[in-house]
């Protein structure tokens, strides 16, 4: 039994890293906001689990974690906190929003409840208030979601992708109802919490299934645009020299937005639309609207014109 609980965190912490890996690649070379965020929350997925799979092998580790988690539990409140903020910047800046004010309001709820939970009395149900609020939580990351994409019914078809980022809200949603039903059972049935012995069962195994998805989602869409991204720029070299401290003072200057930054760079190694959509997910139309903006702002009328108007710049600064 030991040895499949190990080979079972052994799979966990390789499917954390290398989704961790996939997202902190393509934010280095993209610098998308959304794998910054992504590669935190795997780090962090990593420290949890780490943490856990101790309690699960070293038993001294596990009655000072366990006896300290029910009177300070700091670590556990921390990787809710910091899992909780990168969850909420993942979900609003897919659908390319900022943070609101309800959404400061939850986080700021979320991080006051499970600082000031621990100081009921020690029992089961302190721990089951404990967990609860981050299911709740989960659960308002999973609506909010799919009601963005409710009230536009037409964004899944301008960007392909939030088709397959709607499925993942639904299993949040769904998820979030089962972790609640795990720990229900296991707080109130397996768990000791007398006096003296306190006896946790640190994971949830709904919760693993959950950040598994999660792990599998990111690594085929992120390995699918490290590959797009490799086809079309190896065997084809690039029409101008696009050095990235350049390139950003010309996008900053010209007040380009972080989808035009994308496309522009296409445009500069005379990617077609087609080719543009493939690579960012995102329809043609989609890709003709903001082509059609970044010709109003460089004031040209066709691709070669803004590729030399590229290499002027350049050459001016």
């Amino acid at each position: 039994m030991d040895i499949i609980v190990f080979l079972y965190n052994v799979v966990l912490l390789l499917l954390y890293g290398t989704a961790m890996i996939y997202s902190f690649i393509t934010y280095g070379l993209k610098k998308f906001p959304v794998c910054f965020y992504l590669t935190v929350l795997f780090l962090f997925y990593i420290f949890d689990n780490t943490v856990i799979y101790m309690t699960e092998f070293v038993h001294d580790f596990s009655v000072t974690y366990d006896t300290s988690f029910m009177s300070v539990p700091a670590f556990k409140t921390v990787i809710v906190i910091v899992t909780g903020f990168c969850l909420t910047n993942i979900n609003k800046r897919i659908f390319k929003k900022s943070l609101s004010t309800m959404d400061f309001i939850v986080l700021i709820s979320l991080g006051l409840w499970d600082l000031f939970v621990p100081m009921l009395r020690d029992s089961a149900f302190m721990v089951w208030l404990y967990y609860l609020p981050y299911q709740l939580f989960t659960l308002y990351i999973s609506v909010t979601g799919l009601l963005i994409i409710k009230k536009d019914t037409k964004i899944t078809e301008a960007i392909p992708f939030l088709k397959h980022y709607k499925k993942i809200l639904l299993c949040t949603l769904l998820f979030s109802f089962l972790i609640v039903i795990e720990d229900t059972i296991v707080i109130f049935n397996f768990d000791s919490y007398n006096n003296l012995l306190v006896k946790i069962n640190n994971r949830s195994l709904t919760e693993d299934i959950l950040s598994i998805i999660y792990s599998l989602f990111v690594i085929h869409h992120l390995s699918k645009e490290l590959q797009n991204d490799t086809l079309n720029h190896s065997p084809m070299p690039m029409v101008v020299n696009l050095d990235n401290d350049h390139f950003y003072k010309f996008v900053k200057t010209h007040n380009f937005t972080t989808r035009e930054q994308d496309i522009l760079k296409y445009l500069l190694e005379d990617k077609n639309n087609q080719e543009i959509s493939d690579i960012l997910f995102i329809s043609i139309g989609t890709v003709k609207t903001h082509v059609h903006n970044i010709y109003q702002k460089m004031n040209v009328s066709k691709r070669n014109q803004l590729i030399r108007s590229y290499e002027d710049w350049i050459d001016c600064n």
